[in-house]
């Protein structure tokens, strides 16, 4: 029984690890209330989490601030870039709908492949400003092409990130009980799964 609670125990690491996805889910939700600053909340989350996923030690707290004051400015920028780039698609998809014949699909392959490379970029951005240290062209640039070249492990990122979204607004009930979810660490833990497969792609990369 002794052996169970060690603190080197897998069972103490387990409850250690769904401790620290708390405490960085609280983090992450109260770094997200100005709206502008959701950016280098989810850089400083990823931050952590690329850490824990290789087991190594930090002091989760000081962690996740001091990586989200480090990468604050450029993280906001990028941020500001995928909201506008993102509205910027929408409308643009909303206004092809008004499109008529050949050129309306013309359009509609255009637009879903800007889609897929936004959606590429904006899944490996937040967390390569985390990993590495470059100009935000730059961390845009490689992480589309990282994203490109590693194709499989972004695709199971998407899908386990889009199947998250799916089921948290399947309906009205299992909303609520999604939004509970989320609140108490759903960020951190969705990020957490995410991170053993970025680890796999950005240590290619060292």
């Amino acid at each position: 029984m002794g052996g169970m609670f060690n603190i080197d125990s897998p069972v103490m690491n387990t409850l250690t690890k769904i401790t620290n996805i708390i405490i960085i889910n609280l983090c992450f939700i109260i770094s997200c209330i100005p709206v502008i600053t959701i950016g280098a909340a989810i850089t400083a989350m990823y931050s952590v989490n690329l850490k824990m996923v290789r087991d190594e030690e930090t002091y989760i707290f000081s962690f996740y601030w001091k990586a989200f004051r480090r990468n604050f400015i450029q993280s906001t920028v990028c941020w500001g870039l995928v909201v506008a780039a993102g509205s910027l698609l929408f409308f643009d998809f909303r206004f092809i709908g008004n499109m008529e014949g050949v050129i309306k699909n013309v359009f509609y392959v255009v637009i879903i492949a800007s889609i897929i490379i936004y959606c590429v970029i904006t899944i490996y951005v937040f967390p390569y400003i985390a990993r590495f240290e470059d100009k935000l062209g730059t961390c845009i640039k490689n992480s589309f092409i990282i994203g490109g070249a590693n194709i499989g492990y972004t695709i199971i990122i998407m899908l386990i990130t889009l199947a998250s979204l799916l089921i948290t607004f399947y309906n009205p009930r299992i909303m609520l009980r999604a939004l509970f979810i989320w609140i108490m660490g759903g960020f951190a833990l969705l990020s957490f799964i995410n991170s053993f497969f970025l680890r796999k792609v950005f240590d290619k990369y060292k």
